[in-house]
């Protein structure tokens, strides 16, 4: 008995200089940028690339609908929102997320994850296929920290394996999606982006490495390694100590103070870094201000006003509503009256028992028309289809409603429509947009530069944005 006692004793004592030694408060290391040979401002590209670890899983669409609502802290219609709970409690019963008689028992194929980005992180490099999203600021990684269950199919980050990693002792993270959450802990390592320009390193960088992530559908993203978030935050979820984005501390380092934003259907889009490639765009650029959103002045959001909209042969609307921009959502939702007018004119349309609007593959579908200022953009129908039901014949829409507000989202069906820059500035935030066309990639493309000095670039009265 003796001698178990001294063995506690010895674990008890064990345990307590572990704990002390664990607590004691480390140093936060500073992050920097890490020249590479190439003075002055930087450019940079980055490329998407399709996926290797990418496998196509079917979804409901009461999923596919809520997800924006959910990311965004947007009021869902009533028909969705009894849906959700419906759909919430069969999984409670089944330990699964069936497909709901609500839903009409329709699936889908989502593409959610197919084209990423590829961003280093460590020494040795491990390389991470991210998303890059407009619609948040969090940059988290799928981590070591991780149950196995969760990290299988995909690469993880471990910290613990690069020696230019810091453990950042008390500093932690939340990150909400669409689709589902993330929190864990901070590590800062040497983050680098190899794009045409140049490398692009970061030492010290912030790094949330995920101990979970739930939800009903992001745990799902197959082959995804983690998010890029490139929203307007100053700083990011992080606690007890935000810190600036990867995109805030950058800005200073870039030739213009900006990022462009050029998707591809069924294709690899790009992001362009420090400068406006005239290749991606026809016509005028558009300046417009950022505007806030009321209900939610923090959300740093790369939001712009509209003024008026119209399609198919109806007049010219002059209502003025809020649209926010989001290449991390996959629709494009709009207040009630605006989607039924819209599908009012599509053969065959119709909403399931759960609001979510579809038609027939084969209807016409109107051209939908927008204003910024005093300019018009036209999105054509290719744009207003989301993706096929599995049977072929039907399809679901791009456009969704909301409850009647003023709020309209864009999502990636609209993104794939139209050149948007997201610009900084010397001390504002302007959104300016172009018509986007397909091009094929030269040597001409990758040259083809422009940056533009703040001044030329000032047009109308912008809103002043504490940072």
């Amino acid at each position: 008995m003796p001698g178990a006692i001294h063995v506690v004793a010895f674990w008890f004592y064990f345990l307590n200089v572990f704990l002390l030694a664990w607590t004691q408060e480390t140093p936060t290391p500073t992050r920097k940028l890490v020249q590479d040979g190439n003075q002055g401002k930087k450019t940079f590209s980055m490329t998407q690339k399709i996926n290797p670890n990418w496998k196509p899983r079917r979804i409901s669409t009461t999923t596919i609908y809520a997800a924006p609502f959910l990311k965004h802290k947007i009021p869902m219609p009533k028909e969705l929102k009894t849906a959700v709970k419906e759909e919430k409690q069969a999984a409670l019963e089944n330990g699964t997320f069936p497909i709901h008689e609500r839903v009409n028992g329709h699936t889908a194929v989502n593409t959610n994850g197919l084209y990423v980005f590829e961003v280093k992180i460590g020494t040795p490099v491990q390389k991470m296929n991210l998303m890059f999203d407009t619609g948040s600021g969090d940059f988290w990684v799928w981590s070591w920290l991780m149950p196995q269950t969760l990290t299988t199919g995909r690469n993880i980050y471990w910290g613990t394996n690069s020696s230019s990693s810091y453990f950042w002792q008390g500093q932690s993270y939340y990150a909400a999606y669409a689709s589902g959450t993330s929190y864990g802990l901070v590590y800062q390592d040497t983050v680098t982006i190899d794009a045409p320009g140049g490398k692009f390193t970061v030492e010290g960088n912030p790094v949330e490495c995920a101990q979970n992530v739930g939800g009903t559908s992001l745990p799902l993203l197959t082959g995804i390694d983690g998010m890029f978030g490139l929203n307007m935050w100053v700083n990011d979820s992080e606690s007890p100590l935000p810190q600036q984005t990867w995109f805030n501390f950058i800005v200073p380092s870039l030739a213009s103070p900006l990022f462009t934003s050029t998707l591809v259907r069924n294709g690899t889009g790009t992001f362009d870094f420090g400068y406006i490639d005239q290749t991606k765009y026809i016509g005028n650029i558009v300046y417009t201000p950022v505007a806030t959103l009321a209900s939610w002045p923090g959300s740093g959001y790369w939001m712009f006003n509209w003024t008026g909209f119209s399609f198919g042969n109806r007049q010219w609307n002059n209502t003025n509503l809020q649209v926010l921009t989001d290449s991390g959502t996959n629709l494009v939702l709009m207040p009630l009256s605006i989607a039924k007018a819209y599908y009012a004119q599509v053969k065959g349309s119709r909403q399931q028992n759960n609001g979510f609007w579809a038609f027939p593959c084969s209807s016409t579908l109107p051209t939908f028309t927008f204003g910024v200022g005093n300019t018009r953009f036209s999105i054509k129908a290719k744009n207003m289809v989301y993706i096929d039901f599995d049977e072929g014949v039907n399809c679901l829409g791009a456009i969704q409603n909301t409850e009647e507000d003023n709020l309209v989202v864009f999502g990636t069906p609209w993104f794939e429509a139209l050149f948007i820059v997201h610009d900084y500035g010397g001390g504002v935030l302007a959104l300016l947009i172009g018509r986007a066309y397909k091009i094929r990639p030269t040597a001409k493309n990758q040259t083809n530069q422009t940056v533009l000095a703040w001044p030329q670039r000032v047009q109308g009265n912008f809103q002043h944005v504490a940072r």
